[in-house]
């Protein structure tokens, strides 16, 4: 007889159960889930206004109790358990450090049920995953500029704060209902300059820049391959290819060759500049990005 070592490929989620007290906040209904963490809508008791609550969720990892509460299994996972929960604090961390309206802001992450939480104020909105991949609407150049117009200022905050965001693409982005984006997710963001070279969490295949897959030098500049990455997606409805294999073999076409009929030739540049695999070549900041976008 041979024992089988339990295997740890994500499994589904279980979401906490309705009404489920956690601090002072009663659980509502689940609005997101991912492979690190459940979000729900929440009554803050305290205050009686609905938030959100995200609860950090590894399932490769973590596996709910009939109590509630969360624990490492297998338990021979208990490194990446500990890896997670660290890069879930510093979320709330860098988060609760940005004050910004286009950046989602946390107002309180505290530690329950042997796993750890953020707090944040409920949005009412879609990401912009959920256009690309349910709409047949393709974004005019009002739409384009004045949406990531207000994404890249959110970003600027990030950069002024000494941060790099390192995970823009169109499911990090919510478009609330009165149309002012917010971004979502810093749980990649890390200190810039930061003394931990090429310490690099999450890899967004068509998203991130090539210099995180290669791990070599970040730049501002990383961040903007990632929204000029997300404009093209909104632009096209496609994702686009890896910066892996972009830099085997590269076979992304200029937007100004695709579309370039259809908006102002300085955005479409600031778009194709930024696409750019050679970092060098990129606009340098949110401000040049911006300027280049703007410029009639």
């Amino acid at each position: 007889m041979s024992l089988l070592k339990p295997k740890t490929q994500n499994i589904p989620a279980m979401p906490l159960k309705a009404d489920t007290m956690v601090e002072h906040y009663k659980i509502g209904r689940v609005i997101g889930v991912g492979g690190f963490s459940v979000v729900y809508s929440a009554l803050d008791t305290k205050t009686n206004t609905i938030v959100a609550v995200k609860e950090f969720y590894a399932t490769n990892c973590m596996r709910r109790a009939r109590d509630g509460s969360l624990h490492i299994f297998p338990k021979d996972q208990e490194h990446k358990y500990h890896i997670g929960l660290k890069r879930f604090f510093d979320e709330g961390l860098t988060l609760s450090q940005i004050d910004h309206p286009n950046i989602v802001n946390v107002s309180n992450f505290f530690r329950a049920n042997n796993t750890a939480y953020l707090v944040m104020r409920y949005e009412n909105g879609k990401d912009l995953r959920w256009f690309i991949k349910n709409t047949d609407y393709v974004p005019d150049e009002e739409f384009i500029l004045s949406v990531f117009s207000m994404t890249l200022a959110g970003l600027k905050e990030v950069h002024k704060n000494s941060f790099l965001h390192l995970d823009i693409k169109p499911s990090n982005i919510l478009l609330r209902a009165s149309g002012v984006p917010l971004i979502l997710d810093l749980g990649a963001a890390y200190k810039f300059p930061s003394a931990e070279k090429h310490k690099v969490h999450t890899l967004t295949h068509g998203y991130s820049a090539p210099e995180q897959h290669e791990k070599t030098d970040l730049d501002l500049c990383s961040d903007l391959y990632a929204i000029a990455m997300t404009m093209r997606a909104c632009i096209t409805h496609k994702s686009p290819p890896s910066a892996v294999k972009r830099l085997k073999k590269d076979t992304l076409r200029p937007l100004k060759d695709t579309h370039g009929q259809y908006y102002r030739p300085k955005l479409i540049e600031a778009i194709d500049r930024a696409s750019s695999l050679d970092a060098s070549k990129r606009p340098q900041s949110v401000d040049e990005f911006v300027d280049i976008m703007t410029t009639r």
